[in-house]
């Protein structure tokens, strides 16, 4: 009998073992996948990085080549021979500010008045329509939703970013006082960048501004009211193609009411 006994409990597994060996097999399975998740962030990071250091290269050979900096990532990419060279997984979008792979995006904002343009990394979600979130500024870097708002306590962007800020519409109407923050209630300056899905066709954008503003798409200045002034709207028409566009809008205030707005259709 004693033998039996014996057999029958080494011919298996009590159920209270079963149970023990599932549990532990599940959090030895949940820490392979937090390790391969943050494995994949830190890949992502870096081929993001790799090819943003790639890029700011070909700006430099880009400008001794032609005199002038790029305004988009093909005019580099489709140089001959290329200045910017991507690995065949990374593709650049219609608009040629965005060149992504799986994970990760670099967006190429196009310098004012044929500055250097400055290049940003953020997450690729491959969303569309509407909206698509920002990875910052080079003045503002970090992940923004919507317009992200580089406030200056100068008249002219120039100087320290006094402030940086996620807005979601462009309706400002700040009367006699300020954006927030230590910014003054006259003499400040603003730049909101966002790159936006259109669909494709023509696009009327409206720009309102107390005192002065200047409307840029895809880096080509559309509106121009960089002086003092009443409140005022200025219009103009585009054809843009289906997919993402960078649209860059600037503001200073020298003195009075202080308002700023911009919507399209």
């Amino acid at each position: 009998m004693r033998t039996s006994s014996k057999r029958r409990h080494d011919s298996g597994f009590t159920l209270v073992e079963i149970l023990i060996a599932i549990v532990v097999v599940g959090i030895l399975a949940a820490v392979v996948v937090v390790g391969i998740s943050s494995l994949t962030s830190k890949g992502n990071a870096t081929a993001c990085s790799t090819s943003r250091d790639a890029a700011i290269a070909a700006t430099t050979v880009h400008y001794t080549n032609s005199g002038a900096y790029p305004t988009k990532l093909t005019d580099m990419s489709g140089a001959s021979p290329a200045e910017l060279q991507l690995p065949a997984s990374v593709a650049i979008d219609a608009t040629g500010l965005v060149a992504s792979a799986s994970g990760w995006s670099l967006t190429m904002t196009p310098g004012v008045a044929g500055a250097a343009p400055s290049y940003s990394c953020g997450s690729s979600s491959g969303s569309s329509g509407g909206p698509s979130s920002a990875s910052g500024t080079a003045a503002c870097p970090g992940t923004y939703s919507a317009w992200v708002g580089e406030y200056y306590s100068t008249i002219d962007l120039t100087g320290a970013v006094t402030l940086c800020r996620n807005d979601a519409t462009l309706n400002f109407n700040w009367a006699y006082g300020n954006p927030g923050g230590t910014i003054p209630n006259d003499i400040f300056s603003t730049r909101w960048t966002q790159a936006v899905t259109f669909t494709a066709g023509s696009h009327v954008f409206t720009m309102g501004s107390d005192d002065g503003s200047r409307l840029y798409i895809d880096g080509v200045k559309v509106l121009d009211m960089w002086k003092d002034q009443a409140y005022a709207t200025s219009t103009v028409t585009q054809t843009l193609t289906a997919g993402s566009h960078l649209v860059v809008m600037e503001f200073y205030e020298r003195t009075g009411i202080a308002q700023a707005t911009l919507s399209w259709t």
